[in-house]
């Protein structure tokens, strides 16, 4: 990871409330669920996803449509239980 991929991925307040409603919820999440979980318009959501899908902070699978999950790697994963630590997520569902 660089410093330009924490920058790209904490760089609006629209990518933490991305960040917190995959991880809140715990499994592959569609559009429509982040908007309605978020609040955020849906352009505003497709480009952050496509920022943090490249850092691979995120991860996208199409099925009947497309859905987005926590990426799996150390980084993101750190993130998480950072935002669980200091209560910004809360529930069972720790990736």
């Amino acid at each position: 990871m660089t410093v330009s991929d924490i920058e790209v991925g904490l760089g609006s307040i629209g990518k933490i409330k991305i960040i917190r409603a995959l991880a809140q919820e715990g499994k592959m999440a569609t559009i429509y669920f982040l908007h309605k979980k978020t609040g955020l318009k849906r352009e505003d959501i497709k480009n952050n996803l496509s920022d943090l899908v490249k850092i691979g902070w995120v991860k996208q699978a199409k099925y009947a449509s497309v859905m987005y999950g926590i990426g799996e790697n150390e980084q993101v994963t750190r993130l998480v239980q950072f935002f669980h630590d200091v209560g910004y997520i809360s529930g069972h569902n720790q990736q």
